[in-house]
């Protein structure tokens, strides 16, 4: 596929699946309050939540009706189901991470189909899936910036001391009823804007 086209003609994008304005929200709190004391570069805003299934880059703006028309067919065989959220972790040098993350546990067999599903609907239209393995998260936060070393154990601890942080993390399931195209605003706060939702049927 030609990309060589000029910033105005092309929209950054990538497919994902959000999570619920209030858990989004809760999530948000508990980051914050850790902010304050684990020294990241950045700290991803609420509402730019989600689990990426697959990062498509510079798009030609006349290609996106066809690729909203492929997900679609993907959206519409596809059902309902559950996700949670579970134990945080990190990328990179575990003592300078680059990202914090909070990983999904659920019907991660359903989540895994959708991803290998959203890639072959898009395949065709010239977009190349990136050669890693599907490791579904959320990020959290980048580039760790502390004079302390960063450890799991460290993360735990001040985690726990953070008011309601159990009661919070017991209920953090949600219903995946669809995906979304995202398109990327840099610079904005926050940094993602709806393209489109493709809901289940």
């Amino acid at each position: 596929m030609d990309r060589k086209q000029s910033g105005s003609e092309m929209e950054r994008l990538f497919i994902a699946v959000n999570l619920p304005s209030l858990l989004c929200k809760s999530l948000g709190k508990e980051c914050s309050s850790l902010s304050a004391t684990l020294n990241f570069a950045k700290w991803t805003h609420s509402e730019d939540y989600h689990i990426t299934l697959q990062f498509l880059g510079d798009t030609p703006k006349p290609l996106i009706p066809d690729l909203l028309e492929a997900l679609k067919e993907v959206s519409s065989t596809c059902k309902p189901f559950q996700l949670h959220l579970t134990e945080w972790g990190a990328f990179g040098r575990l003592e300078a991470p680059k990202v914090l993350w909070a990983g999904v546990s659920g019907e991660m067999d359903k989540l895994a189909d959708l991803q290998k599903r959203v890639i072959s609907a898009t395949r065709p239209l010239g977009f190349i899936p990136e050669a890693r393995e599907f490791k579904p998260h959320l990020t959290l936060a980048r580039k760790y910036r502390d004079t302390l070393p960063f450890s799991l154990e460290r993360l735990s601890d001040l985690r726990a001391q953070l008011p309601d942080v159990e009661e919070d993390i017991g209920t953090a399931g949600w219903t995946v009823d669809g995906f979304l195209v995202y398109a990327t605003r840099m610079h904005a706060i926050p940094m993602y804007e709806m393209i489109e939702k493709l809901p289940f049927f």
